[in-house]
């Protein structure tokens, strides 16, 4: 797994939340001031060649989805930073808090 660039943190939030939901539903999700269509679009394609995300068809359009568990990148995030920031010192990254 790798780490999300925060704009597709953000769109992954969205759509962990809505668990399905086509590139508009996203957006709907935003607070104003909100991204471009072809942005969160963009974004979406990505995560989607990432494997973070998978769709199926619906008519002309796609529905969207989690292929991987927001836990699952939880704690792979919650690893990243125990094991490069605090040298795996479980206490020392509970003192930080």
């Amino acid at each position: 797994m790798e780490r999300l660039t925060p704009a597709e943190e953000l769109v992954m939030l969205k759509l962990w939340k809505l668990q399905n939901g086509a590139v508009k539903d996203i957006q709907e999700l935003y607070l104003h001031p909100k991204p471009a269509y072809n942005t969160t679009s963009t974004i979406v394609r990505i995560l989607e060649r990432k494997n973070f995300i998978k769709h199926q068809s619906l008519g002309r359009g796609f529905i969207y989805s989690p292929n991987i568990s927001r836990e699952n990148y939880r704690e792979y995030l919650a690893s990243h930073l125990l094991h490069n920031y605090f040298d795996g010192d479980k206490e020392m990254l509970l003192n930080t808090i």
